[in-house]
């Protein structure tokens, strides 16, 4: 009698110690289903503030089509591209008329298309947004770089394009798209980008609508 119960409790012991395994093993499943949930979620906020960002942008072109060649920044990366900061820096620094902020002073369509691509730029960087004590930016999009282009110049058809930096790698963006951001985001897998099509009015030259 004695015997049958140590084995009794043994066996039963037993089958606690796998309970706990399975449902460990379970845990872990759950957690990593949490994590790739969160990855995901993070990818979808960043494409939603990508795409508010360029169609920003888009609509601030449609309400300036007639200077629209003004505003094309290329795909080639430097100092002076959307998301770099430094636009934003010089437009910080200028006087209201300048940034046609002042209402006494004539605003001309250059003015405006500069001081929309200044303040697009530091959206892109997240100026607005709070600052840690590194004076690193919080929130916004990793690594966001804005490019407006014209496909053709024969065609009065602009793309505004934003690219960023994703959390792992996925599809590539295909060959045919904007080149926006290329090969700054270590693998062309990681790179995203949003583009938007703006069509606007026949263009006389560089700045005027026919």
């Amino acid at each position: 009698m004695h015997a049958a119960r140590q084995l009794s409790r043994g066996f039963t012991l037993i089958e606690v110690l796998v309970s706990l395994v399975i449902l460990l093993i379970g845990l872990l499943g759950i957690a990593a289903l949490m994590l790739k949930g969160q990855r995901a979620s993070f990818e979808a906020y960043q494409r939603q503030q990508a795409l508010a960002m360029a169609q920003e942008m888009a609509e601030k072109l449609r309400g300036n089509q007639g200077a629209a060649a003004l505003y094309v920044t290329g795909t080639t990366d430097g100092a002076n591209m959307p998301g770099r900061g430094q636009r934003f820096s010089a437009y910080e620094g200028a006087t209201a008329a300048d940034k046609c902020l002042d209402l006494t002073a004539p605003c001309d369509a250059t003015k405006t298309a500069q001081a929309h691509l200044a303040t697009w730029d530091g959206v892109l960087i997240g100026a607005g947004e709070i600052k840690d004590l590194v004076t690193n930016r919080v929130g916004g999009i990793i690594g966001a770089l804005g490019c407006i282009e014209r496909p053709d110049a024969a065609q009065p058809v602009f793309w505004v394009s934003v690219a960023w930096q994703g959390d792992s790698d996925t599809v590539a963006p295909p060959a045919a798209a904007s080149a926006c951001g290329v090969g700054q985001y270590g693998t062309a897998a990681r790179r995203r980008l949003v583009t938007l099509s703006v069509a606007t009015c026949p263009l006389a030259g560089a700045g005027g609508c026919t």
